[in-house]
């Protein structure tokens, strides 16, 4: 536990948390205003400024990141003259399924490539309430497949999401599955959400402890997390589907998984669930529970368990 994740769950429960709308009042573009990269921030004060322009500002770099169309789809590609030529990452990148960009995790996207020398695909896939399931999953396994007809063999394609994209991950790699496609390789999970049924334990026992997930009333999180999943996402749809909550999957021989998650976040046991699931089926899974750090803290470049993080997936996707 650093001084500096002290200090930032401090800010973010005093400046984001503690100044959330009620569940019936929050909006998705609530969610999109903290994610963004275009600094178009309004009457927000200076602290929630600092935050947003600390985490999401492009630094500058010797990667680069370039827009392409991987089957139609809007994509970041991120790499350099040292990349692993025959080996790709697929990334997507989380918010809600409402919120975020390639952009907005451009910064995270960089560091792994530093850690790992893969060149990096982030899809900009379909937001909700706009669109809504099963879009982003369709384009999910449609990008997977049309890096395959770029000449990347499934064995050498890794797939990573955090949050939604961490769902996303799972569930794409479900439909493959299910598609008879090979599969990736590996799999890594950043604070994955694949309880979408908002059941799980750690909603009820962390959600004081969490810093801007969630409120201090667990049943005022729960009716949050139900919101975005049944009324934005995943309209008109049982959220036990495994496409939707893959928490409720089988997962037989599945590929090699990295779960990455803070031990004071409402999604704690959607990692944890996961974990039992997969390895009660021999499936190869590690669970890394980091201390005292927000949702996704690998965002956070300036956090030392941010470096311990994607140092952390670095070795993985090598080894």
């Amino acid at each position: 536990m650093s001084i500096q994740s002290t200090v930032l769950n401090f800010f973010l429960k005093k400046f984001v948390k503690n100044t959330k709308p009620s569940p019936d009042e929050y909006s998705y573009q609530d969610m999109r205003d903290l994610m963004n990269d275009s600094f178009e921030m309004g009457e927000k004060n200076f602290i929630e400024k600092l935050i947003i322009k600390s985490t999401f500002a492009n630094k500058r770099s010797s990667i680069k990141s370039t827009e392409t169309i991987l089957d139609g789809i809007r994509t970041l590609k991120i790499t350099r003259d040292d990349s692993q030529k025959e080996k790709c990452i697929l990334y997507f990148h989380g918010g809600g399924y409402i919120a975020g960009s390639p952009e907005t995790h451009l910064n995270l996207l960089k560091e792994i490539y530093n850690n790992s020398k893969i060149t990096i695909y982030a899809i900009d896939y379909s937001l909700s309430p706009e669109s809504k399931f099963p879009l982003a999953l369709n384009e999910a396994v449609r990008s997977y497949t049309a890096l395959r007809d770029l000449g990347y063999q499934a064995n050498n394609i890794i797939i990573g999401g955090d949050s939604a994209g961490g769902n996303l991950s799972l569930v794409c790699t479900l439909k493959l599955q299910e598609n008879n496609q090979e599969l990736p390789s590996k799999l890594f999970l950043l604070s994955p959400w694949t309880d979408l049924t908002a059941s799980g334990k750690s909603i009820e026992s962390n959600s004081i402890s969490d810093p801007y997930l969630s409120y201090d009333d667990f049943q005022l999180t729960k009716k949050s997390m139900k919101k975005v999943a049944e009324t934005w996402y995943a309209t008109g749809h049982n959220t036990t589907d495994k496409f939707i909550s893959p928490l409720f999957a089988e997962y037989n021989n599945f590929p090699e998984t990295l779960i990455q998650v803070s031990d004071i976040e409402v999604l704690l046991s959607d990692s944890v669930d996961l974990e039992k699931k997969m390895t009660s089926s021999n499936n190869n899974v590690v669970l890394s529970i980091y201390k005292n750090v927000p949702h996704v803290w690998q965002i956070f470049g300036f956090l030392p368990e941010t470096k311990e993080a994607v140092k952390e997936i670095g070795n993985f996707i090598n080894n």
